[in-house]
C-alpha cells in the first residue's frame, strides 16, 4: 500500500471516496484518517461499517480470496472512544456464499435492506464526519443515489468501497461498478489505491 500523510485540511468540508481492489488497504487508510480525526479532538463521528461477516466456509478453496473484507475495530483503550459512535448490520458476502446468481440477488437484496437501516439510524444524530466502510456492499442492490444522499448529509464523508477484478463479473459486480462509477463522478477527492 502506498503511503498516505493524514492532514485533516485535505479531507475537511469534503466527500473523500477510496477505491481499489481486495487487499489494497482501503480499510486500512480509512482507519488511519479516522484516527488522526480521533486524535485531532474532532467530537462528533460516525462509523458505519458494512464489511461483510465472511465465515470459513464462504472463502475455502479460494486462495487469493483468504484476507478479504475486515472491519474498521477501534481499540477500546482510546479514551476519547465514546466521540465515535459506530454502526454496523448483519452483513452477508452475496458473491462468496450463494450457489448461484439468484441466491446471492436475494443476498443482496436483503443486505441493501439492512443497510438502508444502518444508514437512517446513524444519521438521526448531526456528526462533524462520517467514515464508511464498505460502501459498495449497499450498491449490489441499493440505489446509488440514496447512498449519495447520506453520505452528502455529513459535512465530512470519508467512504471506502471496492473497486477490481477479483470477484467476478455477474451481475451484482455490474450493478457495483456502475454504482461506484456514479459516485466516483459526484466525489470531491477520488484516491486509488
Amino acid at each position: 500500500m502506498q503511503e498516505f500523510s493524514v492532514q485533516l485540511y485535505d479531507y475537511t468540508g469534503l466527500f473523500t471516496l477510496i477505491i481499489g481492489d481486495i487487499n489494497s488497504g482501503k480499510t486500512t487508510l480509512t482507519k488511519k484518517i479516522l484516527l488522526a480525526f480521533l486524535g485531532a479532538g474532532v467530537e462528533k463521528l460516525t462509523l458505519i461499517d458494512l464489511a461483510p461477516q465472511i465465515d470459513r466456509e464462504d472463502i475455502v478453496g479460494r486462495g487469493h480470496l483468504t484476507n478479504i473484507g475486515g472491519g474498521i475495530e477501534i481499540p477500546e483503550s482510546d479514551a476519547s472512544l465514546s466521540t465515535i459512535r459506530r454502526f454496523t448490520g448483519v452483513i452477508a458476502p452475496p458473491r462468496l456464499r450463494a450457489k448461484n446468481e439468484e441466491e446471492a440477488l436475494l443476498l443482496a437484496e436483503e443486505n441493501a435492506r439492512r443497510i438502508r437501516g444502518v444508514f437512517l439510524s446513524a444519521l438521526e444524530n448531526e456528526t462533524d464526519a462520517l467514515f464508511v466502510n464498505d460502501c459498495s456492499m449497499h450498491l449490489h442492490a441499493g440505489d446509488p443515489a440514496d447512498l449519495l444522499a447520506w453520505i452528502r448529509s455529513a459535512p465530512t464523508a470519508i467512504v471506502n468501497g471496492y473497486y477490481g477484478n477479483s470477484l467476478g463479473t455477474g451481475i451484482i459486480s455490474i450493478r457495483e461498478r456502475q454504482g461506484m462509477d456514479y459516485l466516483i463522478k459526484r466525489c470531491d477527492r477520488l484516491i486509488t489505491l
